[in-house]
């Protein structure tokens, strides 16, 4: 597979940096689904779409404060394959208890504004360098982080 394993503790920080896609990949099983997360204008509302074909997201739902919600005018099903195992990794994620048989991954590129990461340790964490600075440095974004691991 074409990409970094994020460990647990950076996925949550990676999946709601601002414009993350992300691939979560069932180990026994072989499936996978690549998902999408974008994040509202000066806002923790994050829009979440599945890959569906080759270079196309479907709309799939929301998350605020790091509750997925599935959308009312979403083409695919509330009980596709696809919107459970979003909400079901990103619930263990929250809750620090994701199967070992569950792999995170990042495509390369930086989940705050999607360039390619260069740098070995951003590429450990999927944010760049300049993003990472950023991010750490914003009150808001901590607490909404906060809001999401307690």
């Amino acid at each position: 597979m074409k990409g970094h394993k994020l460990n647990n503790s950076e996925a949550l920080k990676f999946i709601f940096s601002g414009n993350s896609t992300t691939t979560f990949l069932n180990t026994k099983t072989d499936n996978r689904f690549t998902f999408r997360v974008k994040q509202a204008k000066d806002s923790n509302l994050f829009f979440v779409s599945v890959l569906t074909s080759p270079e196309t997201y479907t709309y799939l739902g929301t998350a605020v404060e790091g509750n997925y919600r599935h959308g009312k005018k979403s083409n695919i099903s509330k009980d596709a394959q696809s919107a459970k195992v979003f909400k079901y990794v990103l619930n263990k994620l929250k809750s620090n208890s994701l199967p070992e048989f569950i792999e995170v991954w990042h495509e390369g590129r930086c989940g705050k504004c999607n360039r390619p990461l260069t740098v070995p340790a951003s590429i450990i964490t999927g944010i760049g360098p300049e993003c990472a600075k950023r991010l750490t440095k914003a009150e808001k974004r901590d607490k909404f982080l906060e809001l999401i691991l307690s």
